[in-house]
């Protein structure tokens, strides 16, 4: 299974479909795909870095809190992240190691923004080739 993500548009919201052979490289996408729809990443350096540690009641909900901590650096630190290293997803505790930089409205190309990802439709799934999840992202 390759890795990746697609946006998918959905009425109000915009959905985000991620896959990989691992369930760490969804998480990675998922951080990925969440950014491409802030700020252009090509535009991005490594300048940063953060360790974070996450909990939650069961995998899929670990999905959504992982974003919606990645939205949390970005409005509380101005960190427009562009790098996800996800080191241990367990049922219901994830490590990783982000990086990126300081926001910079002269030089960032600004893509729009993201509230919180969401639960409604909220899926985390393990296929015979990989994993692939599904999130919905309030805009």
């Amino acid at each position: 299974m390759s890795v990746g993500y697609e946006l998918v548009d959905h009425t109000a919201d915009i959905g985000l479909r991620v896959w990989g052979p691992t369930v760490e490289d969804v998480f990675e996408e998922a951080g990925r795909g969440l950014f491409s729809l802030v700020c252009d990443p090509l535009h991005v350096g490594e300048l940063e870095a953060l360790d974070l540690e996450l909990e939650a009641e069961a995998m899929d909900l670990l999905l959504a809190a992982w974003l919606n901590e990645l939205l949390y650096v970005f409005e509380t630190r101005r960190l427009v992240l562009s790098e996800f290293e996800v080191y241990e997803v367990q049922e219901r505790r994830l490590r990783a190691r982000v990086a990126g930089e300081p926001l910079d409205t002269r030089r960032h190309v600004m893509c729009g923004g993201v509230k919180a990802a969401t639960l409604h439709q909220l899926r985390l799934e393990r296929h015979d080739d990989g994993w692939e999840g599904f999130v919905l992202l309030d805009v």
